[in-house]
């Protein structure tokens, strides 16, 4: 099990030094299970060959205990089982795409 601390308010942005990202934490269900990611959206400014953009998930696990304890400093934690069953992530990764169809996907371990 890992815990998850979740983003604070306002940190879901990122704009200098030639990168533009902005990130949100979604859930999803599977096999009667909410699984926890997050989707970036990133661009990235290059002097050689112009704008990169990079649009992908995250998968963060099964959650275990949603907001179930805090930080010294107030944000809130989750509990999440990383998955590493190849099938169930082959299951997940087809959920996110048939949402869209572009994203990128992995798995944090």
């Amino acid at each position: 099990m890992t815990h998850y601390v979740h983003l604070p308010e306002g940190a879901d942005q990122h704009n200098g030094h030639g990168v533009k990202a902005q990130w949100e934490e979604r859930t999803i269900g599977h096999r009667g299970r909410d699984v926890l990611f997050l989707v970036t959206d990133a661009v990235i400014d290059t002097v050689c060959c112009g704008d990169r953009v990079f649009h992908y998930a995250t998968v963060l696990g099964y959650v275990t205990d949603w907001k179930s304890s805090h930080t010294d400093s107030g944000q809130p934690i989750s509990n999440v089982e990383p998955i590493i069953d190849e099938t169930a992530q082959r299951e997940i990764e087809d959920l996110l795409k048939s949402e869209d169809q572009d994203i990128q996907v992995t798995f944090r371990s």
